[in-house]
């Protein structure tokens, strides 16, 4: 199934990761959705604090 998501990679202490993937397999998530939702969260509480961020998006 494509896609729109743009692949991004990074570094994370494994002790880290491997809770990330017991967190994940808790709430039936694949690991990248969980990453992404965390996200999404932090964004959001960012915003409520600071304003919008505003990004130019490209076409």
């Amino acid at each position: 199934m494509p896609t729109n998501k743009t692949p991004f990679t990074f570094h994370i202490e494994d002790e880290y990761l491997e809770k990330m993937r017991y967190i994940a397999k808790r709430e039936t998530r694949s690991l990248s959705n969980l990453l992404e939702r965390l996200c999404v969260l932090y964004i959001e509480e960012y915003e409520q604090n600071h304003g919008e961020i505003k990004v130019e998006q490209e076409s």
